[in-house]
């Protein structure tokens, strides 16, 4: 019980780095050990009773765990209220050309979100096809600034049908391949969770295939169809190709502009001919840190 009660406490210490109390069923979701529900609401009663985890209603945390349900609670209804528009905006995202999967990603996909947050899409495209999909996309993206409405479509990370497996795999990318929320795509999304399986090494209680339904099947315009008709074969291959050692040259000069540190440059920017990832601010690393940080203090068991 005492290595369990270790893995809650550090469980509830990676949410604080958002300012994020859990409840028991997410404790249990997002738990670095195989254990059952029951057993999770023993250690956290021993755990409140001792003083190392704060209840309020049916949330836990570390500290102040009255103003984080107070905050949590609020970015909730935010989260909920933004999420109708997501999911219509996926809904548009999925008639473009060479889209083949959506899904709900960042802050809104774990119903945290806050008044500036953007609403983040993670998106997988047909074999070959990233680079040419992304293009559209991200001509769409610049015209959404023209009404103010850029925070809305923010897509920074693209996979290809050919490409699924995560390159990077630690605690941040498994967190945040099993909490998207698919809306269209169901047998991308299907094939995703299955070659990035590794992440049940650090949640082996959490299922996200249980976010498929029978709703996310693929539905494909005519003005779709035919587009993805015009880049079909060869020619739409060469264009795609084309497009990406376009688009590499341009990002090392911005990151170059920018003052970034250039042996960063393929950590925090990739563009292989599947995967199309422009993270400039390493979060990954920040959050791992941030983590780290926090066992430490804790003096728990080191951040894997």
């Amino acid at each position: 019980m005492d290595q369990l009660k270790h893995e809650v406490i550090k469980t509830l210490l990676y949410f604080d780095i958002f300012s994020f109390p859990l409840k028991a069923e997410e404790i249990h979701q997002y738990c670095q050990t195989s254990t059952q529900l029951p057993i999770i609401h023993q250690a956290l009663a021993e755990l409140v009773a001792a003083g190392q985890v704060q209840q309020t209603g049916d949330d836990f945390a570390v500290r102040e765990g009255r103003r984080l349900s107070e905050l949590r609670d609020k970015k909730y209804r935010l989260s909920m209220a933004m999420m109708k528009k997501a999911h219509q905006n996926a809904a548009f995202i999925s008639q473009f050309p060479f889209v083949r999967g959506v899904a709900i990603s960042g802050s809104l996909s774990k119903y945290a979100a806050d008044e500036a947050a953007d609403i983040d899409f993670f998106i997988i495209t047909a074999a070959d096809r990233l680079w040419i999909c992304r293009s559209f996309l991200h001509f769409f993206k610049k015209l959404t600034f023209l009404v103010g409405r850029q925070h809305d479509f923010c897509m920074n990370y693209f996979l290809d049908q050919q490409e699924l497996e995560l390159k990077d795999k630690n605690l941040y990318t498994a967190f945040e391949s099993i909490s998207i929320i698919p809306v269209y795509g169901r047998a991308s999304f299907n094939s995703f969770f299955q070659q990035n399986n590794w992440a049940s090494t650090y949640f082996p209680n959490a299922d996200p295939k249980q976010k498929l339904s029978q709703e996310l099947q693929e539905r494909r315009g005519i003005l779709k169809r035919g587009l993805e008709f015009i880049f079909r074969g060869g020619w739409g291959q060469w264009i795609n190709q084309s497009i990406r050692r376009s688009t590499v040259s341009w990002w090392r000069e911005k990151f170059r502009r920018q003052g970034y540190q250039m042996d960063q440059f393929e950590k925090d920017l990739r563009a292989t001919n599947g995967e199309s990832k422009y993270h400039p601010n390493d979060y990954q690393h920040q959050i791992l840190q941030a983590y780290e940080e926090r066992l430490e203090r804790f003096r728990l068991i080191p951040a894997k």
